[in-house]
């Protein structure tokens, strides 16, 4: 599942306070759903950060 913030930005620490507990908030509203739909016992939750293009992206 991708979960990720309404407003466009370029960097995660460029998101408002109220943005990032918004996220977070939503991240845990969903793994809750997760779990119970698969009956799991855990999960992971990671988040992405590409500071570069991608290998073979043009410029």
């Amino acid at each position: 599942v991708l979960v990720c913030p309404l407003r466009p930005v370029e960097r995660f620490r460029d998101l408002h306070p109220d943005e990032v507990a918004d996220l977070f908030t939503t991240t845990q509203r969903v793994a809750d759903l997760v779990e119970k739909h698969f009956q799991a016992s855990s999960l992971t939750i990671a988040i992405q950060v590409i500071l570069s293009p991608p290998a073979g992206t043009i410029l």
